[in-house]
């Protein structure tokens, strides 16, 4: 038996996703409904992959610079 309050495997909240980057959970919203992060609607909530928010990460990457003095 699982509880309600259970996610499915490999599914996290938007506020987690949020702590996890140090930013506020709207903000995590705004890049969904911008197509920039990937997520599913479980009923009436939003769910993120893990392998989205990593993939969303790749995508970040500063490429160094260099530094001339």
């Amino acid at each position: 038996m699982s509880s309600v309050d259970e996610e499915p495997a490999g599914l996290i909240s938007v506020r987690d996703v949020a702590n996890q980057l140090g930013v506020h959970p709207e903000t995590i919203r705004r890049l969904i409904h911008d197509g920039r992060l990937d997520a599913v609607r479980v009923g009436r909530v939003l769910r993120i992959h893990r392998a989205a928010v990593e993939s969303f990460l790749a995508r970040q990457r500063v490429k160094p610079t260099r530094y001339q003095a």
